[in-house]
């Protein structure tokens, strides 16, 4: 009963941390380089069975305010089964600098994105190097934005992303990602490392080769953390932006079970964070399990003052949430949600975190871009 109790009471301890940070926080501006002092940048795309996204995608790279003779872009087709590599191959037959790379099965014994990555560092030839996904856009001024964090012994920063699909999935997803990229920040901005957004990172040369590249990393389904925690491992700072230059937009992911599935795979590959991760990710799934539980314990004892708290607790929790998120728009410069669709997504944030706990602890395989994996 003590547990029923102190989870909501932890829960708004939280929120209220999280609030203050984020109107603490404090992005850094873009800073001016000389022409000749840009550094070379290698772009590494991620794509398999993405007919409908990699136009967007190599369209907005295609559209960065940076010079385009020190920019490569690499697309990885992971043996694709659509028309994808078709799509790739007109741009890459177009723009000397963009190639196109054929994934193939080795013995390497990596899997997914991170066999892609593994196969794309051999050809990279910039001084940084920036990953991002077939069906994400990026912003003109992307590179500079995510450089002007990469100060001294930097190694790795991420970016900010968030959906923009259509649809009312979409605009769920919209603030759900908002929601976790706020988090994602806090967590940062308050000196605690935290993690990496595969779609929407950068980092140094340097850093990367020292852990030996993703050849040599132990083969995880988040390969963004795993690449994260081995190049923190090896000394190097690290850093989480939320700003609007830096602001990347994903596709949703399409369909309730693949949702479940993604949930399921981030959960999984996060089995290595550290033990507080796990506490946090307890206290926020537990409210949702808690909550209800304390309502039905109340009814039946017949306690209305104590479920009038629990209401008072919700109310709470609703507000100090739509505020952070209202927050998080701004800092990124896009237009916050109106009251109506953050009721919505509270509804939907229950739903979809009570599955989620349930489908993660079920003995299925975590299924990803038609693959099946064992996690």
């Amino acid at each position: 009963m003590i547990y029923l109790i102190c989870v909501p009471i932890l829960y708004i301890a939280i929120q209220i941390w999280q609030l203050g940070v984020l109107f603490r926080y404090r992005s850094k501006e873009i800073k001016s380089y000389a022409e000749n002092n840009l550094p070379k940048i290698s772009i590494w795309v991620a794509c398999r069975n993405e007919e409908n996204n990699i136009r967007a995608c190599i369209q907005s790279l295609l559209a960065l305010e940076y010079p385009k003779e020190k920019i490569q872009i690499l697309i990885g087709n992971d043996q694709s089964t659509d028309n994808t590599r078709a799509i790739a191959l007109e741009y890459a037959d177009k723009y000397e600098f963009i190639t196109l790379i054929d994934i193939v099965d080795n013995q390497s014994g990596l899997k997914a994105k991170a066999r892609v990555m593994a196969q794309l560092d051999v050809h990279a030839d910039g001084e940084y190097y920036l990953i991002t996904d077939a069906d994400v856009r990026v912003k003109p001024y992307w590179i500079q934005g995510l450089l002007s964090n990469m100060e001294d012994n930097m190694g790795v920063c991420s970016g900010t992303t968030m959906v923009r699909s259509s649809g009312i999935d979409g605009w769920l997803q919209e603030i759900d990602w908002a929601y976790f990229m706020g988090l994602l920040n806090v967590i940062s901005y308050s000196g605690v490392p935290a993690t990496a957004v595969g779609n929407n990172m950068i980092i140094r040369k340097d850093a990367y080769w020292q852990t030996g590249g993703y050849s040599k990393i132990k083969f995880s389904i988040t390969e963004d953390y795993k690449l994260y925690s081995e190049v923190c491992s090896k000394g190097w700072k690290w850093n989480n932006i939320m700003n609007k230059d830096v602001l990347a937009f994903s596709e949703k992911t399409e369909g309730f079970g693949n949702l479940l599935h993604q949930r399921k795979r981030w959960l999984s590959g996060g089995k290595e964070l550290p033990w507080y991760w796990w506490i946090l990710f307890g206290i926020y799934g537990g409210f949702y399990f808690v909550i209800p539980l304390l309502v039905f314990w109340f009814m039946w004892e017949a306690h209305f003052t104590a479920i009038l708290y629990i209401g008072v607790i919700w109310g709470l929790k609703f507000f100090l949430q739509s505020t952070q998120i209202r927050k998080i728009f701004n800092l990124v410069n896009e237009k916050t949600p109106q009251i109506g669709r953050l009721i919505v997504y509270e509804c939907y944030l229950f739903v979809v975190t009570i599955f989620t706990a349930i489908f993660f602890v079920l003995p299925v395989k975590t299924r990803w871009k038609n693959r099946a994996y064992t996690v």
